[in-house]
C-alpha cells in the first residue's frame, strides 16, 4: 500500500493514552498498516529481535535504504516503533506501549511466516545479526552488519506432560527430538501412568511420520522430581485435563505453558466406525508446527521472561 493511501491515526505529540485508545477503537488501521509487505516484514523482524538498526533491516530485506527509511518513518510517525540514537546510528524497536492485542497480531503473523522457508531463513539471519551486535547496541562502538555464526548453543530441556503419557506427550517428545537438532532435549511423563503403556497406534503413527520411537515408554512425572533428574527449562502440558490441575513445583522454576490437543485415543474409542489412526496422525500434525516454532526461538531469549508469552502463544497455533 502506498504511503499516500495510508492515513495515520496516531500523531506525534499526542499523549500515549490517547494513542492506545485510538488503537482499541480503530482496529482497521492496524491491518491497513500491515497491508504493505515491507512494513509488515519490518514489524515481524522487530517482533523477533529486541532492536535492529536501519542497516540491518536493509541487509535483511534487500531493499534500498531510502525505501527502508521511508517505511520506518511511517511506522515511527504512527508510533508502532521507538527509536534510539547511538552516535550516528538509529536503533529501532517495537513500541512497548502497543496494546497487547496488537502485539499478538504481529507475533502470530511472525510465527506463521517462520513456518515458510523464506521466513525461517530471514528470522534466523536476523537473530544472528542481533546476537553479533548485542554488545554494541548499548555502546558507542561501530555497528557492523557482519555475522559471527560460531556463537555457543545451550541445550534446552523440555518436559511434555499428559495424563497417561501414552500418546500426545510421547509424540511431542519424538517430534522435538526430531526437530530440535541437538539444541533441545525432550522428555515426557504423565500424571496417572499405573498400568499404562504407549498406545500401539502412537507407535504406528510415529513410524508413518518417520519419527524415532525407540526408548519411548510411559512414565510418571515423579521421576523428574528426583534430585538426580535432569533440570527442566520448560514444562508443557498437551492435554486439556491437566490444564486446571495442580502440577508439582518443578525444581528450578521452569517456564510452563499449555498446548491443548484433543486426545486421539479417546476419539478413536468414541468413533469406532472410523480409522483410529487418523486421530493420531491429526494430533501429531497439530503438535508439529508448534514444535518447529519452539525450536526457532533464539538462544539469547532463554533466560528472558518473554519466553513465557512466546511459548503460550505457540499453543494458539492450529486452534
Amino acid at each position: 500500500m502506498d504511503r499516500l493511501n495510508y492515513r495515520p491515526y496516531i500523531r506525534i505529540g499526542e499523549c500515549i493514552d490517547m494513542n492506545i485508545t485510538e488503537q482499541h477503537g480503530h482496529p482497521e488501521h492496524l491491518f491497513s498498516a500491515l497491508a504493505e509487505e515491507t512494513r509488515l516484514r519490518i514489524l515481524m523482524l522487530l517482533d523477533s529481535e529486541p532492536q535492529l538498526c536501519v542497516c540491518h533491516l536493509q541487509t535483511l530485506l534487500e531493499r534500498p535504504q531510502s525505501t527502508i527509511s521511508r517505511h520506518l518513518a511511517v511506522l515511527l510517525e504512527d508510533q508502532w516503533l521507538t527509536i534510539t540514537r547511538q552516535g550516528t546510528w538509529n536503533i529501532y524497536a517495537i513500541n512497548p506501549e502497543l496494546p497487547l492485542w496488537v502485539r499478538q497480531v504481529i507475533r502470530l503473523s511472525r510465527m506463521s511466516w517462520s513456518l515458510s522457508v523464506e521466513g525461517r531463513d530471514l528470522l534466523k539471519h536476523a537473530d544472528q545479526i542481533y546476537r553479533a551486535n548485542i554488545d554494541r547496541f548499548n555502546g558507542e562502538m561501530p555497528m557492523p552488519t557482519t555475522v559471527d555464526n560460531a556463537s555457543p548453543k545451550t541445550t534446552i530441556n523440555v518436559l511434555f506432560l499428559c495424563v497417561a503419557n501414552s500418546a500426545r506427550s510421547i509424540m511431542a517428545e519424538a517430534l522435538l527430538n526430531r526437530w530440535g537438532g541437538g539444541r533441545f532435549k525432550a522428555y515426557s511423563a504423565g500424571q496417572k501412568t499405573e498400568g499404562s503403556e504407549v498406545h500401539p497406534l502412537t507407535l504406528v503413527a510415529l513410524k508413518q511420520l518417520g519419527l524415532v520411537s525407540e526408548g519411548l515408554y510411559s512414565k510418571h512425572w515423579s521421576i523428574f522430581l528426583a534430585p538426580d533428574a535432569p533440570k527442566m527449562d520448560m514444562v508443557i502440558t498437551v492435554c486439556d485435563t491437566l490444564l486446571n490441575e495442580a502440577c508439582p513445583a518443578w525444581p528450578g522454576r521452569p517456564i510452563t505453558a499449555h498446548w491443548g490437543v484433543p486426545d486421539p485415543a479417546r476419539l478413536a474409542l468414541e468413533h469406532p466406525e472410523k480409522d483410529g489412526m487418523t486421530y493420531f496422525i491429526t494430533a501429531a500434525r497439530a503438535l508439529e508446527p508448534r514444535i518447529r516454532l519452539l525450536t526457532q526461538l533464539p538462544d539469547y531469549a532463554i533466560e528472558k521472561i518473554q519466553w513465557r508469552d512466546e511459548i503460550t502463544a505457540i499453543g494458539l497455533i492450529n486452534q
